[in-house]
């Protein structure tokens, strides 16, 4: 099984929208199904996604196994040095074989080409033991955060700040 890892493409974003509701629905249990329908049809829309790629304002990093999506990354433009993943998915019939952990080792690589010096994500509790078994270190807790969920600060020193790279637009 050949996993293949990339940044998505406007003519994949139909797959990945499908995974991406089908994690969200499945695998975020701290969020109730009316924050979810939320995120689906207004912050994470797929007309936002497209938006987004087309305006160079997220990187989706995906996992692909014979030209079908099963894993994804959503990630911010880096500010202030930092790379922040917001979402992160697989497909549940293709988990615990490495695909997470190799969409991290990409984004990894692809924070510090373009000059970060941290990976940082907040995840819900479920998903603590993954994040330090991968090397991110448990940074703390923010109590009833974002859709009032406590959510778990993971992060990865990559390398030394710069203010050539902190201070790019």
């Amino acid at each position: 099984m050949e996993v293949k890892i990339s940044v998505l493409t406007l003519d994949q974003m139909s797959q990945f929208w499908q995974l991406f509701i089908e994690v969200l629905t499945e695998d975020f249990p701290g969020y109730s199904k009316t924050v979810v329908n939320f995120l689906i049809t207004k912050m994470y829309s797929l007309y936002a996604f497209e938006y987004w790629l087309k305006t160079n304002q997220k990187t989706i990093v995906i996992a692909q196994i014979e030209n079908n999506i099963v894993g994804f990354a959503v990630i911010d433009n880096p500010y202030g040095g930092v790379s922040m993943c917001r979402w992160l998915g697989v497909d549940g019939n293709f988990r615990n074989k490495g695909i997470a952990t190799k969409i991290i080792t990409f984004w990894k690589t692809m924070a510090e080409k373009q000059g970060c010096h941290k990976l940082e994500v907040a995840a819900q509790e479920n998903a603590k033991d993954f994040y330090s078994k991968i090397g991110l270190k448990d940074e703390g807790k923010r109590l009833s955060s974002y859709f009032g969920i406590d959510q778990y600060i993971f992060g990865m020193v990559i390398g030394q700040p710069s203010d050539q790279a902190m201070t790019q637009a």
